[in-house]
């Protein structure tokens, strides 16, 4: 599963978790397969980010997300005592692992 942008969308990916409106109404379900016309309602809905099945886009540099930490822990090694970059680096962490799932 995959969290991506709206503009990133293309037809015949399936939707891996419900789209909702900002009062929680659902406009597509899970399992939906996105069609351009789908697309481009959301669009108008301002709909900012849909969750899809699989891992369809290529969101980084061609490296997986165990080859994207190991690179980020190497960035922060020499400030790790700094409770400041501490928790950069773990909101990173945490963003990369939901970018996984």
């Amino acid at each position: 599963m995959q969290r991506i942008s709206l503009n990133r969308a293309k037809p015949g990916m399936i939707l891996a978790k419900a789209v909702e409106n900002d009062r929680g109404m659902t406009l597509y379900g899970e399992g939906t397969e996105l069609t351009e016309k789908a697309i481009a309602r959301l669009s108008n809905m301002e709909i900012q980010k849909i969750t899809v099945q699989g891992h369809p886009v290529d969101m980084g540099d061609g490296r997986n997300v165990e080859e994207q930490l190991e690179a980020m822990h190497n960035r922060f090694r020499k400030v790790k005592t700094d409770p400041l970059m501490r928790k950069i680096e773990d909101t990173f962490v945490k963003v990369l692992k939901e970018s996984e799932s």
